[in-house]
């Protein structure tokens, strides 16, 4: 792990991809599958304890307490002509755009885990990450089923290093070198906590990578706890001209249903079972148009950080 004032680690990420999304289910119980946290009710399910980490990728078999999900259709495989293809998760939650060349190793409830055709070309869109307030050990989980400890001060970048690190360890993988190249603030209300988005380089056994993503981490609750929003590209550094076009098409048609997203966003703290706080609407709303839809600033709502009346 790289603190700050040196190289932030985001993670060779190309054969732990199925990290971010194994480690999906780590706070979410019940029959969950690798790669995407899947459940009896589904992967990327929040406010669902004693869930163990996951930590391997799409194309491996899930551990014994880890099943694969029930009736997950066979991955995607885009039409050759370039054209994207239209997907929808089997509870109808979450839909993308694939990439040409590209095809859906898992996805349901929010999350939705992409593999490409070409060593290290990988996306999770999604991934819900619980983290604990304290100083961040690599090889120790929190409490109240959080996957991490994670000082809740940290910067972002070291968060988004943490977070990837932690997913690594779980994997049993080693760390590589990388660094966080740009972060951009992403103007959310304060009940969503901070949320920005990331650019930056990494190693893996794919060779260099680059990579994108998003990170939400939101408010600290009274236990110590706090939910993170995750979701991260990559592709191999001889791609990077491509690349941005690539993350624009992918962020861009990534959606969830707003109703579900109410659900995805809850407060950790339910997962451990404490008083249930409803998300607002309106949060809930200004999420999806600020982090999610990426709304200008001069076209978003005031009341969620933008400038239109």
């Amino acid at each position: 792990m790289l603190y700050p004032h040196r190289n932030r680690t985001l993670a060779h990420i190309a054969l732990q991809i199925a990290i971010l999304a194994t480690c999906a289910t780590a706070a979410y119980p019940q029959s969950q599958p690798q790669a995407v946290q899947p459940t009896s009710q589904g992967p990327n399910q929040p406010n669902q304890p004693n869930q163990p980490s996951p930590t391997q990728t799409p194309t491996q078999t899930p551990p014994a307490n880890q099943p694969p999900p029930q009736n997950q259709p066979a991955p995607q495989q885009p039409p050759a002509n370039g054209q994207p293809t239209p997907y929808t998760t089997p509870d109808g939650t979450t839909s993308i755009q694939v990439p040409a060349g590209w095809k859906v190793a898992q996805g349901n409830a929010g999350l939705i885990i992409l593999q490409g055709s070409q060593p290290g070309e990988a996306a999770v869109l999604g991934r819900i990450i619980g983290a604990h307030n304290a100083p961040y050990v690599a090889g120790q989980a929190g409490p109240d089923n959080t996957e991490m400890t994670m000082p809740y001060a940290a910067g972002f970048e070291d968060k988004v290093a943490m977070m990837v690190d932690r997913l690594q360890v779980i994997n049993g993988l080693p760390i590589p070198q990388g660094s966080v190249t740009s972060a951009t603030p992403i103007p959310v209300p304060r009940n969503l906590g901070v949320c920005g988005r990331f650019t930056g380089n990494m190693t893996s056994p794919d060779g260099n990578l680059v990579a994108a993503g998003i990170l939400c981490s939101m408010p600290l609750e009274n236990a110590g706890d706090f939910k993170n929003f995750f979701t991260l590209i990559q592709v191999p550094a001889t791609e990077s001209a491509t690349f941005p076009a690539l993350t624009q098409q992918v962020l861009s048609s990534y959606t969830v249903q707003l109703t579900y997203l109410q659900t995805l966003l809850k407060p950790w703290d339910q997962v451990a079972g404490r008083p249930v706080v409803i998300m607002d609407p309106a949060d809930t709303q200004c999420f999806n148009l600020s982090v999610l839809r990426a709304t200008p600033i001069s076209q978003l709502p005031r009341a969620c950080g933008g400038t239109a009346m």
